[in-house]
């Protein structure tokens, strides 16, 4: 087989199984957030897999790559940007609001982005990248609404916009990721995640002395322990290095396509769990699929061209 075309077909697998994870994420981590509080689940998450990283970096790169080379505070803010205020965000959010719903604010990181990119160059994206960021917004309008503008107001609203300040953290981690472009993706995510478990440390610390969070016990962990081995290990350990890995073979812009379908397997978990999406928002859903999957074929393209 030409190597190129298995690289591809690696990569694809990668990002099947990237989606899959990806798409039972915020499901897993409603079920969760009934026994244990966000504080706690994320300082779980993230210090398992920062002890992980860390220990693929040594393995790989040796202990010098433990240095961050001068950058120690930027690496801090992109840490607590990436895994303290994503994480947080994106789990507080998630208890007032739907998985499914939330699945499809978050699928909005490349409109970000784009809308970012503009912001820095002052140069405007082309008609059909404008076209597909507003076609992108007026789905989501419909998904969050599903045509009851009520729904702008309340605990939705609260859990929404939460998701949404999430996205914004990730997008921010993201960039983030071209301030050091001598390092390698396994050098910056297991620095940065290190350091942002200690800011998810510090909240949790103060939560706890405000009366906000408290501690699980052993037996509500030993309840939800399927959904913490999902989240703590699929989720934030191999889905990362999956998507790594696609990055790798397929590029980054290929593995954003495929990225994008990851909601549509949360739409079907709410499914089989007996939820019944309104058509406005099935049809908001599919609306912001289009307009995402256009626009990356639209910027594959112009690269490729």
């Amino acid at each position: 087989m030409n190597p190129s075309r298995r690289d591809h077909r690696r990569g694809s697998l990668y990002m099947l199984l990237v989606i899959a994870i990806w798409g039972g994420f915020l499901p897993a981590g409603k079920s969760a957030l009934e026994l244990v509080d966000p504080y706690w689940l994320t300082a779980m998450r993230f210090g398992v897999a920062a002890c992980v990283f860390v220990g693929l970096l040594l393995a790989r790169e040796g202990r010098q790559a433990l240095n961050t080379d001068g950058h120690l505070a930027k690496t801090a803010l992109f840490g607590a940007c990436g895994f303290a205020g994503f994480g947080l965000c994106v789990f507080e959010g998630v208890r007032l609001t739907r998985p499914e719903v939330g699945a499809m604010i978050l699928a909005l990181t490349p409109i970000q982005v784009a809308l970012f990119q503009w912001w820095r160059t002052r140069r405007r994206p082309d008609r059909l990248t404008l076209a597909a960021i507003v076609l992108a917004l007026a789905g989501e309008l419909l998904v969050v609404t599903a045509g009851d503008i009520s729904r702008l107001g309340g605990g939705d609203a609260l859990g929404n916009g939460l998701v949404f300040l999430a996205s914004l953290f990730w997008t921010t981690y993201t960039l983030g990721g071209q301030q050091f472009p001598g390092w390698s993706p396994v050098r910056y995510t297991a620095l940065s995640c290190s350091l942002g478990w200690v800011a998810i440390v510090a909240v949790l610390a103060v939560s706890s002395l405000a009366g906000h969070s408290r501690p699980p016990q052993a037996q509500q962990l030993i309840e939800v322990w399927p959904q913490l081995a999902f989240i703590v290990f699929c989720v934030s350990i191999f889905g990362i290095l999956f998507w790594n890995m696609a990055v790798a073979k397929i590029g980054p812009l290929s593995a954003g396509l495929f990225a994008n379908f990851a909601p549509v397997i949360t739409y079907l978990i709410a499914l089989i769990q007996g939820r019944r999406p309104a058509m406005l928002e099935l049809l908001g859903a599919a609306i912001v699929l289009i307009a995402l999957v256009a626009n990356n074929r639209h910027q594959n393209s112009k690269i490729a061209g």
